[in-house]
């Protein structure tokens, strides 16, 4: 009887220390497991918050239009123009070739020197929009104006020009021949739209350079308009101005130009140009090299 007692017993304390074992489990795998849990949980928001943070950056953010801005941050709203009383004069200046060997080269440092002392006279440079819009309509953003051309498109445009025009902030108009786009000597159709990135505008110079009032009636239609259309794949824009070659014209050529699409020809007859010559026939002042300031900035004003 002692014995079975002492066996009941013995397997009371053993079924207790079982069932202690067994809460005792319990409660360590609780808090065992709780923080894995909760780091997990930790982990997988971090990883979402990660996401979402990548996410948020990955997103473009929004861009100043720098090219726009660069083209019209120095121009003078068309609001702000003024009629003007007296027929206005302007000055468009011609320009060829950078360079030196004659006189339709015009030295770098000269040229230079030219484009700083419009910039401290106060000159204001028209695009051919905008200079299309003073003789048509005889109005002004301010007193001084002037409209700055080079004929021909040489290459030391883009290789010597750009980064003096840049350097100088200054607004000019290349009448380019289209026919020779990408020759050795002339612009590349990239050069063309870089420099037209960097404010530089572009009017139509004929496809060959020839003498219009020697050609043809049909020639001389081709050469206008085959042109203007090249120089507008290239540019995205159909110029609105042609440069006669040497100046070189007859009542046809007027005619044809006008037809082709353009708004304004420019001839070599020296001069300032007025809208009484014809829109079509309008005079340009030949820069030459050697001039002094005082000599350039009297060459502007009156022509001569």
């Amino acid at each position: 009887m002692k014995k079975t007692g002492r066996v009941v017993v013995a397997s009371l304390i053993a079924l207790l220390m079982v069932l202690g074992g067994i809460v005792g489990g319990v409660a360590y795998y609780r808090h065992a497991a709780q923080p894995v849990v909760h780091d997990r949980v930790a982990r997988v928001r971090t990883k979402a918050n990660s996401s979402t943070s990548r996410q948020a950056s990955s997103q473009p953010k929004p861009r100043k239009n720098v090219v726009q801005a660069a083209v019209t941050s120095n121009r003078i709203p068309l609001s702000k123009w003024q009629k003007q009383s007296t027929p206005v004069q302007l000055p468009i200046l011609m320009y060829h070739d950078i360079g030196q060997g004659n006189t339709l080269m015009m030295p770098a440092d000269q040229l230079k020197n030219q484009l700083t002392w419009l910039k401290q006279a106060g000159y204001y440079e028209l695009t051919p929009a905008e200079a299309y819009t003073v003789l048509s309509e005889n109005k002004v953003p301010q007193t001084k104006i002037v409209w700055i051309t080079f004929d021909d498109g040489y290459r030391s445009m883009y290789t010597t020009g750009l980064p003096m025009f840049k350097a100088t902030n200054s607004r000019v108009t290349i009448n380019e021949i289209s026919g020779s786009v990408g020759s050795n000597w002339n612009l590349t159709a990239e050069m063309i739209k870089t420099m037209q990135q960097n404010n530089v505008d572009f009017a139509s110079h004929t496809v060959s350079h020839l003498e219009l009032n020697k050609l043809p009636n049909a020639r001389q239609q081709t050469e206008l308009t085959n042109s203007r259309q090249a120089l507008a794949q290239i540019t995205g824009t159909a110029p609105n101005t042609i440069a006669y070659p040497v100046g070189r014209y007859n009542a046809a050529t007027l005619q044809y130009a006008k037809a082709a699409g353009y708004q304004m020809g420019l001839t070599t007859t020296p001069g300032l140009a007025a809208a009484s010559q014809g829109m079509y026939a309008l005079h340009r002042v030949r820069v030459n090299p050697g001039q002094t300031q005082a000599g350039f900035l009297n060459l502007v004003q009156h022509g001569y």
